[in-house]
C-alpha cells in the first residue's frame, strides 16, 4: 500500500487534493495517510500557537469525516516554521510514497513550482508530487507520459506504475523533436527530411526504452512529433483526452528545469489536467 502525505493550506484548492487522496486510499482498501498544514512562524509566538490550535481542531474534525469516505483515518500534523523543512520531515517520518497538493491560482502556479517550497521538497526528499488541479469526479481514466531519453523519464514511468497511476498498457506516450529556427536550419544544412528522420529515430529509441520496462504500446499510443515540446505535449493532452500528465525532472537542475528544459513549468501553468511530477531517485 502506498503512503500519502497531503499538504493543505485549508483552501478549496487543497480540498481537491484531499479528495484525490481519499480516492487513492479508498481504491487500495485503506492505508496510511496524513493531512499536513504548516503555519508561518514569522509572527508573535502567541499568535502562532493560536493558529496551530485552530488548525488542529479543524483538521481533526475533518479527519473524522474523511475516515468514513476513505476507509482509513488520516493522521493530522500541524507544524510551524519553514514549509519545505516541515513537509520533508513529515514525509520522511511516515515514509511517504507520494505528496499530494492542490493547485495555486493560475497566476501563481509557476511560482509555486519553480524556486519555491515545492522545488526544495522535491530536491531534498525525492518524493513524487501529484498536483490536483480541480474537483475530483472520478478515478484517473487515462494518463499521458511526456518522455525523452533520460533516466528520469523511465523513473517517472516506473513510479507512476508503482503508485497505480499508469495502467500496464492503457496510456499514451509523447516525445518531441524540437526544430531550430528556420535560419539556423539553413546554416546547419538541416531539412524537413532530416527532422523526420530524427523523429523516427526518437520514436524507435522510446520503443526500446519502454520495452525495458515490459511496456508495449499500440502505434497510436506512442506519438513523436516535430515541434516545440510545450506545443507537442499540450496538443497530445488535448488529442488523447488524458486527465493526468506524468513528468520526470532532471537530476542536476531540480524542479526549476523539468523534462526538456523549462517546458513543464510552463505546461503546469497552462494545462487543466492533473500532473504527477517525479524526481530522480536519491
Amino acid at each position: 500500500m502506498i503512503k500519502i502525505l497531503v499538504a493543505t493550506d485549508l483552501s478549496e484548492r487543497s480540498a481537491h487534493a484531499v479528495q484525490r487522496a481519499v480516492q487513492l486510499i479508498r481504491r487500495q482498501g485503506g492505508g496510511e495517510w496524513c493531512l499536513l498544514h504548516v503555519i508561518d512562524d514569522d509572527a508573535p509566538a502567541e499568535h502562532v500557537a493560536s493558529q496551530v490550535q485552530q488548525a488542529e481542531t479543524l483538521l481533526h474534525a475533518q479527519a473524522e469525516r474523511l475516515a468514513e469516505q476513505a476507509g482509513s483515518r488520516p493522521h493530522v500534523v500541524v507544524g510551524s516554521g519553514e514549509p519545505a523543512a516541515i513537509i520533508v520531515e513529515s514525509a520522511q517520518g511516515m515514509g511517504a510514497d507520494l505528496l499530494v497538493v492542490g493547485a495555486h491560482r493560475k497566476s501563481a502556479l509557476r511560482d509555486f513550482f519553480v524556486g519555491t517550497t515545492l522545488e526544495r521538497v522535491v530536491r531534498s526528499s525525492h518524493l513524487p508530487v501529484l498536483r490536483v488541479n480541480g474537483p475530483v469526479t472520478r478515478e484517473y481514466r487515462h494518463a499521458l507520459l511526456a518522455m525523452d531519453l533520460s533516466r528520469t523519464s523511465q523513473q517517472a514511468l516506473r513510479q507512476a506504475r508503482q503508485l497505480g497511476l499508469l495502467a500496464a498498457d492503457d496510456f499514451h506516450v509523447v516525445g518531441a523533436v524540437e526544430p531550430v529556427a528556420p535560419g539556423a536550419m539553413m546554416e546547419a544544412g538541416l531539412s524537413v527530411e532530416v527532422l523526420q528522420n530524427q523523429r523516427e529515430l526518437l520514436r524507435q529509441q522510446l520503443v526500446e526504452r519502454l520495452s525495458e520496462d515490459g511496456v508495449s504500446l499500440a502505434n497510436e499510443r506512442l506519438q513523436v512529433h516535430v515541434g516545440s515540446p510545450e506545443g507537442v505535449i499540450g496538443e497530445a493532452l488535448r488529442q488523447s483526452g488524458a486527465d493526468l500528465l506524468v513528468l520526470g525532472t532532471h537530476a542536476r537542475e531540480g524542479l526549476s528545469r523539468f523534462f526538456l528544459g523549462s517546458v513543464a513549468s510552463r505546461l503546469l501553468a497552462t494545462v487543466d489536467s492533473d500532473a504527477l511530477v517525479v524526481p530522480p531517485a536519491a
